[in-house]
């Protein structure tokens, strides 16, 4: 199994962000991505409100939106896609992140959604994890903000894809 890639990129300010991870990715993550900064416009990062599900039929299989709690920064699954649904075996949507998080450890999920709140920053990670038949896949997910201001995070959009494992 490969070492997990881990790329994080804070907002730049009027800098925008660091992009390099699109030179490993999967293109259907780079794809995403670049739908998602379509949205963002004068340097802020967009609000749910913003995207319109027919314009993403494509990702919708892979996208999961987590809420954030703004005081207490607790997490809950408001939606999560039909391939992401079949990949862990059972529809999370409702629970907490800390209680059905898919990856290895709650710290490093911990780490990926504190990134992308706090620094208003996204996230890529890929990483060969079982799936829900105990089999080893590559999972790649972009972690992105929403935010209803342009300021306070109160979402995260995750997409992701599977693969072959990592050699």
């Amino acid at each position: 199994m490969a070492k997990p890639k881990k790329f994080y990129s804070p907002n730049l300010g009027g800098g925008g962000f660091d992009e390099s991870f699109q030179d490993q990715c999967d293109p259907r993550i780079a794809a995403f991505y670049q739908m998602w900064k379509s949205k963002c416009k004068d340097d802020t990062i967009p609000a749910r409100s913003d995207f319109d599900p027919i314009e993403m039929v494509e990702f919708l299989p892979g996208i999961t939106l987590v809420d954030v709690d703004t005081e207490t920064l607790d997490l809950t699954y408001r939606l999560v896609g039909t391939n992401e649904v079949a990949v862990r075996g059972k529809d999370p949507t409702g629970d907490r992140v800390k209680e059905h998080f898919h990856a290895t450890t709650w710290e490093d999920t911990w780490e990926n959604y504190r990134h992308a709140i706090l620094n208003q920053g996204i996230v890529f990670d890929d990483l060969d994890i079982p799936n829900a038949n105990g089999i080893i896949v590559g999972d790649e997910t972009i972690f992105v903000p929403l935010s209803p201001d342009g300021e306070k995070v109160n979402m995260v959009m995750l997409y992701s894809i599977q693969r072959g494992p990592s050699k």
